[in-house]
């Protein structure tokens, strides 16, 4: 598909998330899988918690063989199996088991490639999600269904007690650290944000350019050598989608590599200044 086809099609995006399982509705968000308890052991080393996803992975896949992964975003309803195809349409307003649904599901860029059952990730990995707040497509509602409970991280407490995102997949459970929260266009200047792959140089400047629009600025340092995950949806602040549909808002995260170290809270101060979308 054309890349701007392929705008077009994110455009029509907006979030939030429940776990709806098997399909993406409220009705089966009361009991999601849960996050082990973290904590410190001994030597004051800090292990964070843990999701224990792996047989409602599998068994979304018994539902859908194109479910691919299940996302968590702790302190929010973000808990919820991630679906895969060859486009980026099919999905916005299908749920997991293919049925019409007005919210859709979270879906993963179709050039996000894994591989080895997701063993190995794309250099970004994005996973769109509707932001139906309400009113709908008139202002953002972090209380609202699917990638609307990423505005939750708006409140710099809830962003602090939340430094990591969760990707599970079949071969393993990815830890990304979060290192920007930031509104932008749905075409970011001087790099496009929704691509898979990137040169050495173009991905060092659309990480700097995302973390310049961050409304925080965390204490995380990304490297050419890093893998990211981008979660992506619309947003409302600056009109209405009527008004102005190629409003964003995006969380990115740094895969977490072995041996790393982990920390309870991120460390993040405001950032006074961030760069602002450009419409």
């Amino acid at each position: 598909m054309h890349r701007f086809a392929r705008i077009l099609i994110a455009g029509l995006l907006t979030g939030s998330i429940f776990l709806s399982f098997p399909a993406c509705s409220q009705k089966d968000t009361d009991h999601p899988p849960q996050l082990s308890s973290g904590g410190y052991s001994q030597d004051g080393t800090y292990t964070p918690p843990m999701p224990d996803v792996s047989d409602a992975l599998a068994a979304a896949q018994k539902v859908n063989n194109e479910v691919v992964a299940w996302l968590v975003l702790p302190n929010t309803e973000v808990n919820e199996a991630v679906v895969q195809t060859t486009n980026n349409d099919f999905y916005l307003r299908k749920d997991i088991e293919k049925k019409y649904a007005y919210e859709g599901c979270y879906y993963m860029d179709y050039e996000s490639l894994m591989f080895d059952e997701g063993k190995n990730l794309a250099r970004n990995t994005i996973i769109y999600g509707h932001n139906l707040g309400n009113p709908m497509g008139v202002k953002d509602d972090p209380t609202g269904v699917k990638f609307a409970q990423l505005f939750r991280l708006e409140e710099e407490q809830l962003a602090k007690q939340t430094p990591y995102v969760y990707l599970v997949t079949p071969a393993a459970t990815h830890i990304f650290e979060i290192f920007a929260v930031s509104y932008c266009e749905a075409e970011t200047s001087p790099i496009p944000y929704h691509y898979a792959e990137y040169s050495d140089k173009d991905f060092l400047t659309l990480v700097a350019d995302m973390k310049a629009r961050s409304l925080y600025t965390y204490d995380v340092s990304v490297s050419a050598d890093d893998q990211i995950l981008t979660l992506s949806t619309c947003s409302y602040k600056f009109g209405t989608y009527t008004q102005n549909p190629d409003q964003r808002f995006i969380v990115m995260g740094k895969l977490v590599k072995e041996g790393a170290t982990f920390h309870e809270t991120a460390a993040l101060r405001i950032n006074e200044n961030p760069k602002q979308p450009s419409f």
